[in-house]
């Protein structure tokens, strides 16, 4: 997924039919005040990050003069925040806010369809309202082929509460958010506030839109805005993080799902969904520091498997290698195996002082034992081992070694 830099989100959403305040992006203190002063002084400072929680981390200011709002700027610029690097800030105009609504349209994967969420406590986490007081949220589950209607929208409004001339202009604010929604192929699109001013229009001082990656060759206009390797939803993406989504792009036919964990010593290519979780937090439990996350979904997988041992192999620092799953039915288990053990013959492991535990089991589980037996020393274990068991074998050899 993609999530655009502010200023790209309210681009789009004023294009929709929402109103926003005026904008500009700013790189210096000096731009920053000159754009300020054009907003009549009184300006917002934001960290222009693909992040949420600028507000909690500090880095969304009010300021009441150009001068001020340079000074922010100048804190800002050169700053980290939420592991981002500020290299530029957001200045917007100062909306007078009398209430705050939630609003967000994002795709539910249990029901397949777009999901509405709405809620007159704006301004507020949707874990905290949830939290809270979760009759206060609307969930409204739009059907696909019909879209959301305006009396569906309305309805919404008045199930949260809204009455008179803030109803109709949130209703139509939704319309306008889903048709961004659709237009886009987003994932999700949420105003939070979306602002009521004290003339009871509605305002989008603020927007998300995260696009799915999927749909980005269906639209040019998000070519240089929407960036998938620009984040993986919390950080920048590391360089092997960035290595696995080229390698993944190699083949269409199965994806890779990596992250980097940082200074972990054990290689983890537990895959499978539940199985990959259950074992990864069984190393936890257990006390194991894993380097990685990685799944792989079915399919002829074996260059994958050989590119991707490689690249995580290089990171520094490593005592050991975890691959395995859970039982697969769905492809000879030996063409994983073997994709894995290239790179360890490439890369010359010797599982004596680097051990290599494998738990691959399914179809292909002979080819793929003697497959293994190649390299002397490699711990193969078939379903007649548990998950825990493995784990705690990896851990205990790295440890030793």
């Amino acid at each position: 997924m993609a999530r655009l830099l502010e200023h790209h989100a309210l681009d789009f959403l004023a294009k929709g039919g929402i109103e926003v305040p005026g904008f500009a992006v700013a790189e210096s203190a000096d731009e920053t005040e000159k754009a300020a002063r054009a907003f009549g002084g009184r300006a917002v400072i934001k960290a222009l990050i693909p992040a949420g929680g600028r507000g909690k981390a500090g880095a969304i200011k009010l300021a009441e003069t150009p001068e001020e709002a340079g000074g922010y700027a100048a804190d800002l610029l050169g700053q980290t925040v939420l592991n981002f690097p500020v290299e530029r800030v957001l200045v917007s105009e100062r909306v007078e806010i009398e209430r705050e609504i939630f609003a967000s349209i994002t795709f539910d994967s249990m029901t397949r369809r777009p999901m509405v969420l709405f809620s007159a406590l704006g301004g507020i986490e949707i874990e905290a309202i949830l939290d809270q007081d979760p009759d206060k949220l609307v969930q409204f589950p739009v059907e696909i082929g019909l879209g959301l209607q305006p009396f569906q929208a309305k309805e919404i409004a008045e199930r949260a509460g809204l009455t008179g001339d803030v109803l109709l202009g949130a209703a139509r604010a939704l319309i306008a958010l889903y048709r961004v929604f659709c237009q886009l192929d987003a994932e999700t699109v949420e105003v939070n506030p979306l602002a009521v001013t004290p003339e009871s229009r509605i305002v989008a001082p603020t927007g998300v839109i995260v696009v799915d990656d999927q749909a980005l060759h269906r639209h040019p206009e998000l070519d240089g805005i929407a960036d998938p390797n620009l984040t993986n939803g919390w950080r920048p993406l590391t360089a092997l993080e960035k290595r696995m989504r080229e390698i993944d792009a190699t083949d269409s036919g199965s994806a890779i799902r990596f992250n980097e964990l940082g200074d972990g010593r054990i290689a983890f290519m537990f895959t499978g969904g539940g199985a990959g979780f259950l074992a990864f937090d069984t190393m936890l439990r257990l006390g194991g520091d894993p380097a990685t996350t990685f799944d792989i979904t079915p399919g002829f997988v074996e260059e994958k498997m050989y590119l991707a041992t490689k690249a995580i192999l290089a990171l520094p620092g490593l005592k050991g290698l975890l691959a395995g799953g859970n039982i697969t039915n769905f492809i000879p288990i030996d063409i994983k195996v073997r994709g894995v053990m290239r790179a360890l013959k490439e890369l010359k492991i010797d599982p004596e002082t680097f051990p290599v535990v494998f738990r691959f089991a399914g179809p292909g589980v002979e080819e793929a034992k003697e497959l293994a037996a190649e390299i002397p020393g490699i711990e193969y274990h078939d379903a007649s081992s548990t998950i825990e068991d493995v784990v705690r074998s990896i851990i205990e050899r790295t440890r030793e070694a």
